[in-house]
């Protein structure tokens, strides 16, 4: 049988998340480092209006 003619599992798109949840917090253990995300306030350039945007940053895990 060639590599071409083995099965393919397909995964569902929940399964796909559980896993990359599993990988995500591998490496944040490894690492001790998280991907956090904080509302801000922004002036739009384009109506002077006030908007909220999430800045995305990498910070360390607190201690347990």
């Amino acid at each position: 049988m060639t590599d071409q003619a083995k099965a393919v599992e397909v995964k569902t798109d929940e399964q796909k998340a559980k896993e990359f949840i599993k990988d995500y917090e591998a490496i944040c253990d490894k690492h001790q480092m998280r991907v956090v995300t904080t509302p801000a306030f922004r002036v739009s350039q384009d109506t002077g209006d006030w908007r909220i945007v999430l800045q995305t940053s990498v910070g360390k895990l607190p201690k347990q």
